[in-house]
């Protein structure tokens, strides 16, 4: 059986991985996507790897993720958020002509989804959606056992779901998109916000503990002591530490990340009635602080339905969810 290659393009790193037909990531490589330099130079990297990887090995295709609407068919992206310079790039038949191998195209969060779908934890589901959480937020949808990409190669994008209807502005120009709240960047804003405002009042208000017998000084949150004493240094990693420990302002903000993604989710089961919800991506790292409180907002904001089958879980692909989603875009195509 002949092996193929997935690839998730982000704007900072390219993930290359070598993929045998049970879905297993044989060989994995990381290259720096120098994203401003251009989509040539990228592409021609890639295309170096592959070659590389390829030498003695049978390679039936090139499958490839990338962030923004992607042309599934044609293989061109468009908009991509993180890769300037790329809008109209013809990815599939650019890298087709450096490696000589089909390139099948389709958007990051499909092919997560639809590897968790084949080989991680939406196995044997029907009715699945994907959800990643990192800069941006990103959604993939299997509905009755088939990838749904929509009408104009855009469905699933959960990260632009408006949550306020006067809400902060995104990104993408428009105002109260989930993405705006449960994005890695501005999750990690606020945890250093409020801890510095935390650290002010400490030490505004140090001395008056003394004036009231029995009553416990506040201690500075677990998130600065993570980032060793360093405000501008708390990111995801810091901020999931703190509450699985129990930190009280990392569980604040945890648990309002879990509501602004479950009133978006919570939408979602509304529309697709899905029978599992997985989350990946970075901001998943938190971990069960963040999916209690996901599960939570979702199940109180949707229909109590007697018998409903809808489970929200973490991926179990982790960092190669994109790699093997890529690496199965041939036969999505054989088979549609």
């Amino acid at each position: 059986m002949p092996f193929d290659f997935g690839i998730d393009l982000g704007g900072t790193n390219t993930k290359i991985g070598l993929v045998d037909g049970a879905g297993k990531v044989r060989v994995r490589r990381v290259l720096a996507t120098r994203a401003a330099s251009g989509p040539a130079q990228a592409l021609k990297r890639v295309a170096a790897v592959i070659d590389k990887l390829r030498k003695r090995r049978r390679v039936a295709s090139v499958g490839i993720g990338i962030a923004g609407l992607v042309d599934h068919t044609a293989g061109i992206v468009r908009v991509p958020p993180n890769l300037p310079g790329w809008n109209g790039t013809p990815v599939k038949r650019t890298l087709e002509g450096f490696v000589g191998l089909p390139v099948y195209c389709a958007n990051d969060a499909n092919v997560v989804a639809l590897g968790e779908w084949l080989y991680g934890a939406g196995r044997g589901c029907r009715h699945l959606l994907c959800v990643t959480l990192g800069t941006g937020v990103g959604g993939g949808i299997i509905a009755d056992g088939r990838l749904l990409v929509g009408a104009n190669d855009a469905a699933g994008e959960i990260g632009h779901a408006a949550i306020f209807a006067d809400g902060l502005p995104c990104s993408c120009g428009h105002s109260g998109c989930v993405e705006r709240y449960v994005g890695a960047r501005y999750v990690e804003d606020r945890a250093r916000k409020r801890v510095r405002a935390q650290m002010k009042r400490l030490k505004d208000h140090k001395n008056q503990t003394s004036l009231f017998p029995g009553m416990k000084a506040e201690g500075p949150s677990l998130m600065l002591e993570f980032a060793k004493g360093d405000a501008s240094g708390i990111t995801m990693r810091e901020i999931g530490r703190a509450a699985r420990a129990g930190d009280r302002l990392a569980m604040t903000l945890v648990e309002e990340v879990g509501d602004y993604l479950g009133t978006a989710l919570a939408n979602a089961v509304e529309l697709l009635d899905p029978e599992r919800i997985v989350i990946g991506g970075g901001v998943s790292g938190i971990g069960p602080p963040l999916l209690k409180a996901v599960r939570k907002s979702v199940f109180r904001r949707t229909q109590s339905l007697p018998g409903r089958k809808l489970d929200i879980v973490f991926s179990e692909l982790g960092i190669n969810a994109g790699i093997v989603g890529a690496s199965r875009l041939r036969q999505l195509a054989v088979s549609s």
